[in-house]
């Protein structure tokens, strides 16, 4: 049976880690890189899943429900996921069009050691989650461990730097010999298979490495690893109510240097995405807290040296960085912001204009920025096209060619200039639903029933 804390895979929306379930496992919400949804777990095939109690690890397939069911092409899968916004991984590439601009900033940055921090801004609906989720197949390709996040003003993820944390590990994969796995396998497979790890001396991943070589790890450690709150001898995950900000960022930091000292790959690259919402705040202070965590994160993905300082204390008697300014947890004052320079670690974050766009401009007068604006119309056009003849393909209804202009201009480009790219595409289906579901009525008549 489907878990939570399982790796899956599903048809359409591809892989994602299971969050929780309901209606006694008949449904999972599942995290898949950044937008969380429910789904039937029948719909769900199991990837790796966290070892039992005694260390054995459960093998994919060995729990589910009932086979899943199988989309016959990716186009199908494609066409299906447009309905909610999202372009699954496995078609991705081949539906990215019209932003070449964009895609080759987007490869600069990801070779460029020198360049940590990435802007990716839009309005809504621009395609700022696409070119994320471009960003994690071509970081992957070149060797890069991913993780997707999003920010989220319920769970107060920025502003309590811990939670952040956990978003990561829960979202992180991994590519090992041309397949991916989560960190906690990886983790402990290397930990028991290597003489020695980078993170031997680091004070937070050190003990739990001494513990699993020795037998004397324990399911609580390895849900504070995680950044759960569960009683770990060896991580805080009891702070996150406060601001931890240093240690958050010397764990990550740590986890990068591992992926690029002991499993050779390139690094490792958080993309997060709405960070606008982290504006949204209970109180001033969260917002506070907000943006010391997102500069420390920013400063340690590019090895800004400035963290190297001594410390002092503000007027309230905060411990601080004396150049940087930024807050270190009263628990541990000594806990650095980076683990070991270089760390390759890269951050790119995604976002409508705010004032944190703003924040991270002020930080980083050269910080690197994509801004993603309206696509061309003759773009729109060959989507349309394209669109169009995948779903007449798949279902067999086609708009009348005589009013394929009518549509394109009168309807979509109507829906684009009200909305986005999103909004365009999902007015497109609209169109070419009603033309399957309603093969004896005009298609004039949509003039008077849309709702795009």
């Amino acid at each position: 049976m489907i878990q939570a804390g399982d790796i899956v895979t599903h048809p359409r929306f591809g892989s994602g880690a299971v969050v929780e379930t309901r209606f006694s496992g008949y449904d999972a919400k599942v995290d898949f890189g950044g937008y969380r949804l429910w789904v039937p777990t029948a719909r769900l095939e199991l990837i790796t899943r966290p070892r039992t109690a005694s260390g054995e690890r459960i093998p994919a397939g060995a729990s589910l429900v009932h086979a899943p069911a199988r989309i016959d092409t990716v186009t199908k899968t494609v066409i299906e996921a447009f309905r909610v916004g999202v372009v699954p991984d496995a078609g991705i590439r081949e539906w990215t069009i019209g932003r070449d601009v964009e895609l080759g900033a987007v490869s600069n940055w990801l070779a460029n050691s020198a360049e940590g921090s990435l802007l990716i801004e839009g309005q809504y609906g621009s395609g700022k989650t696409h070119m994320l989720r471009y960003l994690s197949q071509a970081a992957r390709d070149k060797g890069f461990a991913v993780a997707m996040v999003r920010i989220d003003p319920a769970e107060e993820n920025s502003s309590f730097p811990f939670r952040f944390y956990a978003s990561v590990m829960r979202a992180l994969r991994i590519p090992i010999n041309g397949a991916e796995t989560d960190i906690r396998t990886a983790f402990r497979e290397t930990v028991q298979s290597s003489g020695r790890t980078v993170l031997d001396d680091h004070q937070f991943y050190g003990p739990l490495i001494a513990a699993t070589r020795d037998g004397r790890d324990s399911e609580e450690d390895w849900l504070g690893f995680m950044g759960e709150r569960a009683g770990s001898r060896y991580f805080p995950s009891g702070l996150d109510f406060t601001t931890v900000a240093n240690i958050a960022c010397h764990l990550l930091s740590g986890l990068s240097r591992f992926m690029a000292d002991d499993l050779k790959l390139a690094g490792m690259l958080i993309l997060v995405d709405e960070a606008e919402t982290a504006q949204i705040r209970r109180y001033a202070y969260h917002w506070r807290r907000t943006l010391n965590f997102l500069r420390g994160l920013t400063l340690v993905a590019n090895d800004d040296e400035i963290l190297d300082e001594p410390l002092t204390r503000n007027d309230c008697g905060v411990r601080i960085g004396r150049n940087t300014r930024l807050v270190y947890s009263g628990h541990y004052p000594d806990v650095r912001y980076y683990f070991k320079l270089p760390t390759f670690l890269k951050v790119a974050l995604a976002l409508t204009e705010c004032d944190v766009v703003g924040k991270l401009r002020e930080w980083r007068e050269t910080q690197p920025r994509i801004a993603l604006g309206d696509l061309d119309r003759n773009v729109l056009s060959d989507l349309f096209s394209r669109v169009a003849g995948a779903y007449g393909a798949l279902y067999g209804a086609k708009i009348p060619r005589h009013l394929e202009r009518w549509v394109l201009y009168h309807l979509l480009y109507g829906a684009y200039g009200a909305g986005n790219i999103r909004g365009f595409m999902k007015a497109l289906l609209e169109v070419m639903d009603f033309v399957r579901h309603h093969p004896q009525r005009q298609i004039e008549d949509l003039e008077s029933l849309r709702l795009f």
